[in-house]
């Protein structure tokens, strides 16, 4: 039976994302690589990393091999096995977000309704969903890993383009078709893409980055801590507590 956490209370950073997002100069935002395996999303992700961590982007890159040797190393590869595999992907994703952070997230994702759970986790806004189109003919050619070949020979159960089934996004944000392009050029295309939708609103783009809302960092944090030690002193003592200073 699942658990249902309801007595857990995440507590609130006093670093908010918006703060972090003005500091960094870009919106916190998770870039979704889906494609079957060889078409590319990986390595015109990590080209891509490069290109924007030379702007100073704050970037990172989850690919396959990285989340199942670590995170997801309990999991196989059956549906609802590759479905939790997912939902942890776009959990961990968020947290990124949250921090203000670029998450470029390369994964097959062979299910549309998987890459629906990862827009609704991570949310609507901060998420863009992107098409590495390359036909099963070029990846199996490619075959970067060998895999098709042991699929091919049954050595490998449930792989995606084979054995199991992938459904190609009907309206992604963006297609990049590694067939007919070079990866240069790929990545240059999809670090285009991430700096158009990662820009911030010019009101946000021209607050200076040690401040917020008009007051300085420092000061602002100072008021948070107040106010958490008064609601904590409120809790835990019944008779009223002043506020300092009146």
């Amino acid at each position: 039976m699942k658990n249902n956490p309801r007595h857990l209370i995440a507590p609130r950073s006093l670093v908010s994302k918006e703060m972090r997002e003005a500091k960094h100069k870009h919106r916190g935002m998770a870039f979704w690589l889906t494609g079957l395996s060889g078409a590319g999303k990986s390595t015109i992700a990590h080209a891509a990393e490069e290109l924007l961590f030379r702007k100073d982007y704050h970037v990172v890159v989850l690919d396959g091999d990285i989340i199942r040797s670590g995170l997801c190393n309990d999991l196989g590869f059956s549906m609802d096995e590759r479905r939790e595999n997912n939902r942890r992907i776009a959990e961990l994703s968020k947290i990124f977000v949250r921090s203000g952070s670029i998450c470029l997230c390369a994964f097959i994702s062979p299910s549309a309704a998987f890459r629906r759970d990862a827009r609704r986790i991570i949310g609507e806004e901060f998420f863009r969903e992107i098409y590495v189109a390359c036909s099963i003919e070029e990846c199996e050619r490619r075959d970067v890993k060998g895999f098709y070949t042991k699929a091919r020979r049954g050595e490998i159960g449930n792989y995606t383009g084979i054995s199991s089934g992938y459904e190609a996004p009907r309206s992604p944000d963006c297609i990049i078709n590694t067939e007919d392009a070079s990866e240069p050029d790929c990545a240059r295309r999809l670090a285009n893409f991430i700096e158009e939708n990662a820009k911030l609103a010019p009101n946000v783009q021209d607050e200076h980055p040690g401040e917020h809302a008009g007051q300085p960092v420092h000061a602002w944090i100072a008021a948070r801590a107040l106010l958490r030690e008064y609601a904590f002193a409120k809790i835990l003592h019944p008779v009223p507590v002043s506020m300092p200073g009146k």
